[in-house]
Formats: C-alpha cells, sequence, structure tokens
C-alpha cells in the first residue's frame, strides 16, 4: 500500500499523464536504507569521532524503474534514482535524480541509454572489489574512480553474447565555443562464465580547456573457487603533466557461519612524487537477518607516505574507520 501511495504521489505532480502508457508498461519502485555507527581517527587530529552515517555497506537510495514493450522486439526503459543520507533525510548529492536519471531503448542490438549514468569504468572497479565500493572499505579511497557518474551522457551495450559484455559512453561537456572541454569517453568490455569474470576498463576525461586529459586503464575480475572467491584489481592514471600512478587490489570473500567475510589489500605506488604512495587494509563481515536484511561490521586502515594524503587532510597522516551497521533492500 505504501508503494501505491508514493506512486500515486509522483503521478500527482505530473502535469500530464499517459494512462495508456502506464497500462501496457511496468513501474518498480525500489531502494536501499543503510545506517550504521561508525568510530574515525586520524592522526594528527584532535582524537577519535563518533557518527551516524548513511552508506557504510551501500549507498542508501530509492529509484523508479521501468519498461514499456513496443513492438519487434523494442522496449523503452528509463531509470529515475536519487541517492539519500538515510542519517538525515537529505540529498547524498545535493540534486534530486542524481544517482541515475536516464531513459534509453534496448532489443536485440543491445540498449541505449541517455541522461545522468554510472560511468562503465566505475562498474569495472565496483564489480572488481569486494566492499561495493562504499564506506570504510571503499577502494576508491585510494583507486581512481573518474568520478562514478558522467552528466549528459549517452551509454551503448552490447547484448550479452556466449560470456562477453561491454559498454561505451560519451560524455558531453558542453562549454560553448570548446566542444573539448570538460568532455569525457568511457568503456568496458569483459567475459563472464562459469566461476571467471575478468574486465578491461578505460576513462578518458579532458580538464576545464580541454586539455591534459586524464586517463585511467584497469583491468579487474573475479575468480569463484567454491569456498572463496578472489577479486583482483590493476589500474594506471596518467596525464600529461604530473600524474602517473599505479593501482592493485587483492581481496578474498568467503563464507564463515551464516554470513560473510570479506577482507582486501590496496596499494597506490606514486611514480611521479616522492614519497606519496599509499596502502589500505580492510575487513568485513556480513550477518543475514533475511534476504533483503543484514547487519554489518567493518574495519580499515588507509596509510599515506609523508606527501600522500588520500582521505585524510594532513599529509602522512593515517584513517582507521570502524563501523556496525544495518542494510534494508526493498
Amino acid at each position: 500500500m505504501k508503494k501505491n501511495a508514493l506512486f500515486c504521489s509522483v503521478l500527482l505532480v505530473s502535469p500530464i499523464v499517459n494512462h495508456a502508457a502506464f497500462a501496457q508498461g511496468s513501474i518498480t519502485i525500489y531502494g536501499i536504507v543503510d545506517v550504521g555507527i561508525i568510530k574515525e581517527n586520524s592522526s594528527n587530529t584532535a582524537g577519535s569521532a563518533l557518527k551516524l552515517e548513511s552508506g557504510l555497506q551501500s549507498q542508501s537510495r530509492i529509484g523508479f524503474k521501468g519498461s514499456e514493450s513496443l513492438g519487434s522486439d523494442l522496449t523503452a526503459n528509463f531509470v529515475l534514482e536519487s541517492g539519500l543520507n538515510a542519517d538525515t533525510g537529505s540529498y547524498a548529492q545535493n540534486l534530486g535524480f542524481s544517482s541515475q536519471s536516464w531513459v534509453g531503448l534496448s532489443g536485440t542490438f543491445g540498449n541505449i541509454r541517455f541522461g545522468r549514468q554510472f560511468t562503465p569504468y566505475f562498474a569495472a572497479v565496483t564489480t572488481s572489489e569486494p566492499f561495493d565500493t562504499s564506506g570504510p572499505g571503499d577502494a576508491t579511497r585510494l583507486l581512481a574512480s573518474s568520478g562514478y557518474r558522467m552528466n549528459n551522457s549517452i551509454k551503448y551495450s552490447l547484448p550479452y553474447a556466449n560470456g562477453w559484455y561491454g559498454d561505451i559512453a560519451y560524455g558531453a561537456g558542453e562549454l560553448a565555443g570548446n566542444n573539448s572541454a570538460n568532455r569525457q569517453l568511457s568503456a568496458d568490455f569483459g567475459y563472464a562464465h562459469g566461476p571467471v569474470d575478468i574486465k578491461l576498463g578505460y576513462h578518458n576525461v579532458n580538464d576545464a580547456n580541454g586539455s591534459n586529459p586524464i586517463r585511467h586503464l584497469l583491468m579487474g575480475g573475479t575468480y569463484d573457487f567454491g569456498l572463496v572467491k578472489l577479486w583482483l584489481i590493476y589500474g594506471t592514471s596518467k596525464d600529461s603533466m604530473a600524474l602517473d600512478t599505479r593501482d592493485t587490489l587483492l581481496g578474498l570473500t568467503a563464507p564463515v557461519g551464516a554470513g560473510l567475510f570479506a577482507v582486501d589489500y590496496i596499494r597506490k605506488t606514486d611514480r611521479v612524487n616522492n614519497n606519496a604512495n599509499a596502502t589500505q587494509m580492510a575487513l568485513g563481515y556480513y550477518y543475514p537477518l533475511s534476504l533483503r536484511t543484514n547487519l554489518y561490521a567493518i574495519h580499515s586502515r588507509l596509510s599515506n607516505d609523508q606527501n600522500a594524503s588520500y582521505s585524510v587532510v594532513v599529509p602522512g597522516s593515517s584513517n582507521r574507520i570502524t563501523a556496525i551497521g544495518m542494510r534494508h533492500k526493498f
């Protein structure tokens, strides 16, 4: 009943409602509510902080997705998704549907989407690390993330065929007189069959002048041995000036009791600046209460070399986070 009420409220704010379209298609309301208590401590600070925070396992969100069959194996699809701070009720990105907002078509040719979307490169990262790029164990605290999402983007996804899959996306900078400014290009290509899933990711983003592009390239994947699952990433990030880093991630997950244990180790190596490397170690345990609800405990420690300042204010500082919380999916 609550879902129906929320759906009706969405309809009421629309000036025009095409009842025939709703009758022919389907709309799903979905989301995650994730809240926990964290204790965070960084060296070279006054002390630790105890906080209630959202998104320590997965980002809290609410979304609407729908589809309509157009005939001839062609389907119209859309997603409107908003990231939320469940501890305060505010928007996570200070915008309405800033997590995802796109519309597209799918068929035997694959699918094409238009709008604000996750980058294919970020998809390659988040499916190759065991902490879902959220919370204390988030790999993108060290790994290049490409910014997660692209505005003003067009994304094409290949049809899944015999284990092969791939995506390519273009994000327009939309600066008058300089079409190269802030322009983005992102792609991934992979193969998944049985226990193995291996992929390549690429992301290129220009600066505000349309020059000095930053290029991210990675190889990642997982291998499921049955008792344990192995996670692996190796990536590089470069520009034409002072950026040249290497990222390595090695992780594993394994069932322990009724729950799941996760661990990973990340090392970032700076090949331009001296004493600017960093490492992160993370441990986590997830205990299911049902198919949609679980408890979790996660701990991470990030250590910076003297001239590195990843996830800290003062260069050379370390950062420790311990979190316990609960996640519910609907």
